[in-house]
């Protein structure tokens, strides 16, 4: 990291990229990439998925709107989880590969900030006053 707190990119440029980066189209604050696909959340705390991102490797093709309002969204093996300013956590219902958004968002119990699921559905957490939890 630089002192100004950038990452530290590899300086390469190749046709329709900025510094190895490709640009997609759109806005968000946050982002998850996992075998569920592209999630995102913009300032308005709208969720979008990436369709074509489902166990994919590509940019995708467009962007999705999900109903609904999140902070924070993470993408899994076929899990999807967030929480949304109230700290309440969600996961998404229905995600396969027929139908990547899912169904519909689900109340988990808890409270929290921030969540990250890992490749075998594990879900990690993390609260108000920082504390981890799993």
């Amino acid at each position: 990291l630089e002192r100004c707190g950038e990452l530290m990119l590899e300086e390469t440029s190749t046709e329709g990229r900025e510094n190895g980066w490709q640009l997609i189209d759109g806005k968000a604050v946050q982002v998850s990439v996992g075998e569920s696909g592209v999630w995102v959340v913009n300032k308005n705390d709208d969720i979008y998925y990436r369709e074509g991102t489902f166990r994919g490797k590509g940019a995708g093709s467009g962007w999705k709107h999900v109903p609904g309002k999140l902070t924070w969204v993470s993408s899994g093996n076929g899990i999807v989880v967030g929480v949304n300013r109230c700290q309440n956590v969600y996961y998404r219902k229905g995600v396969s590969s027929k139908n990547p958004v899912g169904t519909g968002w689900q109340l988990a119990p808890g409270r929290l900030v921030q969540v990250d699921v890992d490749g075998s559905q594990e879900v990690y957490g993390v609260d108000a006053g920082h504390n981890i939890y799993k």
